[in-house]
């Protein structure tokens, strides 16, 4: 299991340094992702994408805010925390939704900002993100580039990736 810089080994094992809804004001953290195949993330018309961004294209890369909640759980947000990643089910969809939330605001506590609650798995060097919301669903990029970030419930399928480097900025 590898540990995240937020989370610290105490006598009773990992320990979260700081707590969103607790005493202590929890601080954001910025990390780099990109899917195993090198996908980074990127915005395009308002949409999360991932592809292969070369050259001037790489100032594109949307970097992940990151708020930890507890051992391997966290807020994911972009641009500063001002957007945040939620998995919304309407009907028999499952769908990435960015929203217009401040992610310092959430608490893991609201029953209402479980959407924007994820699960990290460690497997080696990668990190799976799963929906709390939506257990069983997991963050995926496409096989092609420049597609859609969305979600899987089906995450051994050769046709998404659902692991990624996920790496302190």
């Amino acid at each position: 299991m590898r540990a995240f810089p937020f989370f610290r080994v105490g006598q009773g094992g990992l320990e979260i340094a700081c707590h969103p809804s607790g005493k202590r004001p929890c601080r954001m953290q910025v990390f780099r992702i990109w899917d195993i195949n090198q996908k980074t993330f990127y915005l395009r018309n308002n949409q999360l994408v991932a592809g292969y961004l070369q050259g001037s294209n790489t100032k594109l890369e949307e970097k992940l805010d990151v708020v930890p909640i507890e051992p391997h759980t966290v807020f994911l947000g972009i641009h500063g925390g001002k957007l945040c990643l939620s998995c919304v089910k309407s009907g028999d969809e499952t769908r990435l939704q960015l929203e217009a939330v401040n992610i310092t605001d959430l608490s893991k506590s609201k029953d209402q900002d479980k959407r924007f609650t994820f699960i990290l798995s460690d497997s080696g060097p990668t990190t799976r993100f799963e929906s709390a919301a939506c257990p069983g669903w997991f963050l995926c990029t496409a096989l092609e580039a420049d597609r859609p970030v969305s979600f899987t419930n089906t995450p051994e399928e050769a046709r998404t990736v659902t692991k990624f480097y996920f790496q302190k900025d």
